[in-house]
């Protein structure tokens, strides 16, 4: 595979651009919320690179019987890339353990696809880390507000 990962032609997020915020404390409420409203616009780019990269990778993995799919189970801001089987019945790693074990399956094919689930694992925890990081800041402001309503 010659062509650039998606999570490498990634340069200006937000969760690039402030990672190292995250170890500093907030200086006030204005942060918090230019920060959540920040990787809320993440969120939603990454909705569309959730549909690029399955659709990056599915005429690859098609040749296993497999496919990838953009897979949103919870409501979520940003959904998730799991393994499909090519008739979209069933879902989960499973699938891609029994493509692995398949001597039906090219070997240069499983390599492929080692190094596909390696990128979808990377990209499903960038999306767990912001989507879960929003929630965090959301009940802290919140926790603010109530706060502010309480104080005379």
């Amino acid at each position: 595979m010659n062509t650039m990962p998606a999570l490498e032609q990634r340069h200006s997020s937000a969760l690039n651009q402030y990672a190292k915020g995250l170890l500093k404390p907030f200086k006030g409420k204005g942060e918090i919320l230019r920060f959540r409203d920040e990787l809320e616009d993440e969120c939603r780019r990454m909705w569309q690179e959730a549909a690029d990269f399955a659709n990056q990778y599915n005429r690859i993995v098609v040749q296993a019987d497999l496919w990838l799919k953009p897979h949103n189970n919870s409501g979520g801001r940003v959904r998730a890339v799991q393994w499909r089987d090519k008739a979209q019945k069933q879902m989960g790693r499973r699938l891609l353990e029994d493509a692995l074990k398949s001597d039906a399956v090219p070997t240069g094919l499983k390599k492929q696809l080692v190094e596909i689930e390696t990128e979808r694992a990377i990209f499903n925890a960038k999306i767990a880390a912001a989507t879960r990081q929003v929630d965090r800041l959301s009940r802290l402001l919140n926790d603010l507000e109530e706060i502010e309503t309480l104080s005379p």
